[in-house]
């Protein structure tokens, strides 16, 4: 019994000094932090994004389109037509519980703004831009808010309709989205994300989601968004067109 003894008190402080020593090198190198408790949940899942490769001209163009009269002539008028939409069904369908109502939005160049990050790939002496980075751009949760479609989601929910996101961006980045979301001011209701890895086009893979608040019980009044394939499939009495030349997702 005491030669047992004997061998786990060894035994332990064998283990606590091969421990200590293992600890002491990652803290010298920087690998204890970096590979354990503060490893970005998107670190190594890195996939990047499903943009289009567009040429610089393209990206050049568009951005300077977002900055003219043109642009928020445009966005105003989507976001105003999305306001109609739900106050005119109110009004025709008064014996409705608002509750089972619903607005669908997309969040890149939709509510949130990443011209910032945008701006940065169109000064690179490159004739494509091929979007590498975008994963880190979005780690930083620093895209601005776009406040009126915002405005659109805080109308909807202030008439007690429920407020869907649905992003292109993938699941590994659901941490870093909420928080730029937070820091925006966005209130949602619920956030549907691109399963890591995937590829599916937008176009198809957005109508999955929307049928599934649908399945739900929710009727969606309005789907607002800056691409084709955000509108694309139905399950919407009304879709709202924003202004986008900067990029195309299929």
């Amino acid at each position: 019994m005491q030669k047992n003894s004997k061998f786990n008190l060894v035994f332990r402080k064998a283990f606590a000094i091969a421990l200590g020593l293992c600890l002491a090198q990652s803290f010298s190198t920087g690998s204890f932090y970096t590979n354990s408790l503060y490893t970005p949940a998107w670190a190594a899942v890195k996939d990047e994004t499903t943009k289009e490769t567009e040429s610089a001209d393209e990206l050049k163009n568009g951005l300077k389109y977002s900055h003219s009269a043109g642009y928020q002539k445009e966005f105003s008028a989507a976001v105003k037509k999305g306001r109609k939409a739900i106050e005119d069904f109110l009004k025709e369908n008064k014996n409705i519980d608002p509750s089972c109502l619903a607005v669908v939005s997309d969040i890149d160049e939709t509510i949130l703004d990443n011209r910032a990050y945008m701006e940065e790939k169109a000064k690179a002496a490159v004739k494509a831009v091929d979007w590498s980075g975008w994963e880190d751009w979005m780690a930083k949760a620093e895209a601005k808010p776009l406040t009126q479609s915002i405005a659109l989601l805080k109308f909807a929910r202030s008439k007690g309709i429920a407020v869907f996101l649905i992003t292109g961006r993938q699941e590994h980045m659901r941490r870093a989205t909420i928080a730029n979301l937070i820091k925006a001011g966005i209130v949602y209701d619920g956030l549907y994300m691109r399963k890591d890895h995937d590829r599916t086009p937008a176009a198809q893979m957005k109508p999955e989601y929307r049928k599934q608040i649908e399945d739900m019980g929710y009727k969606i009044l309005v789907n607002i968004g800056d691409q084709e394939s955000d509108l694309a499939g139905g399950y919407s009495l009304s879709t709202e067109k924003l202004p986008n030349k900067m990029y195309t997702i299929k």
